[in-house]
């Protein structure tokens, strides 16, 4: 009889080990899938920024560890027709260096000018309008304007 005990006493303990190893009841549960980076026409907006200063379909971007410092990717060259009266040229790569309201030293977007393409330098939200830094001289365009991404011609 004390054999048998035993023996009932070892098939229990495995039972117990086996069913305690499958429970998940006592595990900690699994940690939430963390959140997607933000798109960089999200980033834009948190710089106070109109979604439509970017072209649709822009493929990444990296902002550098200062939390300035940015380069934004797009599949290739890209020109539009802005503000009905602009048209823009982006390089298929965009950088400079971004704060609230302002993007400085700003690489990558050219607009035509008569029959000549200036480099746009900086961008400053002022209101709700935008001022674009083209040399020495400084344009406004309505910030609603540019709403919307423009798409690529």
């Amino acid at each position: 009889m004390a054999k048998h005990f035993f023996l009932l006493a070892m098939v229990a303990s495995t039972l117990l080990s086996i069913a305690g190893a499958t429970d998940n009841s006592t595990s900690p549960p699994p940690s939430p899938s963390p959140s997607p980076d933000p798109t960089a026409y999200e980033m834009l907006q948190k710089f106070g920024f109109p979604v439509g200063i970017l072209p649709e379909g822009v493929q990444g971007y990296k902002l550098a560890d200062d939390g300035s410092s940015f380069e934004v990717y797009l599949a290739g060259d890209c020109q539009f027709r802005a503000a009905k009266k602009y048209v823009l040229h982006y390089s298929s790569r965009v950088a400079g260096r971004i704060a609230a309201c302002s993007i400085a030293a700003l690489e990558g977007v050219k607009v035509k000018e008569a029959f000549a393409w200036l480099r746009i330098s900086q961008v400053d939200v002022d209101g709700d309008h935008l001022k674009l830094h083209v040399g020495l001289f400084t344009t406004s365009v309505a910030a609603d304007q540019l709403a919307v991404s423009p798409q690529c011609n």
